[in-house]
């Protein structure tokens, strides 16, 4: 994955946490652009899944991205994994369609976490115009946000400014219609620690904005 040249880090870490296209709850920043995503980035890595055999898997699953070990899990059923193969690629996707998939057990650097998140039938295939929504959580606070129309190269990340505990990932279930809520290439990051005040000063903006519209309703 490419990387932003240093001299324009600053910048964009700026767009990030002051662009109206972006919300933040508490200390948790969701981030819909990957190049701002990983602007932000000291160190990350890519579990691409494609060590999976298309076969029914145990939940919970233990993973490796790079040097970040965590684990992704399912439930309230107990159906497990059943990753699929798009041609030479394979996403995880859970057995059963309502089920969440949880990522957790992530170390204490851990404060970001990104990826592709979509929705597939039961063979696999991508289903267009479906919604698929992520919540983030630090142990005290969560966002969440829901990916609408979402496909294969959707991207969506969550920039903490303290450990991340957990992502959970769900199918809206609009209209009744069935489908899976998928994962493929998830970024298992460490920010840079420079960020941690720029986060505090950008929340702390959308907060007075926040109150400044409340006061005039």
């Amino acid at each position: 994955m490419k990387r932003i040249p240093a001299s324009l880090k600053q910048p964009l870490l700026a767009a990030l946490l002051f662009s109206l296209a972006l919300s933040a709850r508490a200390d948790i920043t969701v981030v819909t652009d990957e190049s701002l995503f990983l602007s932000a980035l000291s160190g990350s890595a890519v579990d691409s899944f494609d060590d999976l055999l298309p076969e029914e898997l145990g939940s919970p699953l233990p993973r490796l991205a790079g040097a970040y070990r965590y684990q992704v899990s399912t439930g309230p059923g107990d159906g497990g994994f059943f990753p699929v193969l798009n041609g030479s690629d394979v996403y995880l996707a859970p057995t059963l369609a309502a089920d969440v998939v949880t990522f957790s057990g992530f170390g204490p650097g851990v404060f970001g976490f990104g990826g592709r998140f979509f929705a597939t039938d039961a063979y696999g295939g991508y289903i267009p115009d479906r919604s698929i929504e992520l919540t983030a959580m630090n142990g005290t606070d969560n966002a969440t946000y829901t990916l609408t129309g979402s496909s294969p190269s959707s991207f969506l990340g969550f920039l903490s400014s303290s450990r991340l505990t957990e992502i959970a990932m769900r199918t809206t279930n609009e209209q009744g219609n069935v489908y899976w809520a998928t994962a493929n290439n998830v970024v298992v990051a460490v920010p840079e620690p420079s960020t941690y005040a720029m986060f505090g000063a950008g929340i702390a903006v959308l907060a007075a904005r926040r109150r400044r519209r409340a006061s005039r309703t």
